[in-house]
């Protein structure tokens, strides 16, 4: 063999490990966005106080949504920063995850009307009812 196709072959092999691992360290983690989301989440149904639970409501949503989202709320904070572009749009990366599009949709609605009520018992049980559905994404995705 050619000593130039011997240096070709492995530089088109660098350029491959440095591409997989470019797009390893791109992947979200999405494992730990949800762990937030319910964490936030359960907060929020534990939570006392109207703006405490709207906010960790909010993180939960946030979480979800990602700084693209059109409910995003930067002004409460993103929780999720760093873990990934939201869980909707992570999903979407994960082969398994797919199938969870229509759950985490649903926790996406429920936040949102927990969020806009004005009744804390109403704003608890709507988090308690994300973390429940994030809980369904969370263990399917083991």
């Amino acid at each position: 063999m050619k000593r130039s196709t011997v240096f070709a072959a492995v530089a088109a092999i660098l350029v491959a490990l440095f591409a997989v691992t470019g797009v390893l360290a791109q992947t979200p983690n999405l494992r730990q966005e949800l762990r937030t989301a319910i964490t936030h989440a359960g907060f929020a149904a534990n939570g006392q106080a109207v703006n405490y639970v709207r906010t960790h409501l909010g993180h939960t949503l946030n979480c979800l949504q990602g700084p693209s989202g059109a409910q995003f709320n930067r002004a409460i904070g993103h929780v999720c920063q760093g873990q990934g572009n939201g869980i909707l749009a992570d999903l979407k990366s994960v082969p398994a995850g797919r199938a969870f599009e229509l759950v985490a949709r649903s926790a996406e609605s429920l936040a949102i009307a927990g969020i806009r009520s004005s009744q804390i018992d109403e704003m608890k049980h709507a988090a308690g009812g994300v973390a429940a559905l994030l809980d369904v994404i969370a263990a399917g995705l083991r």
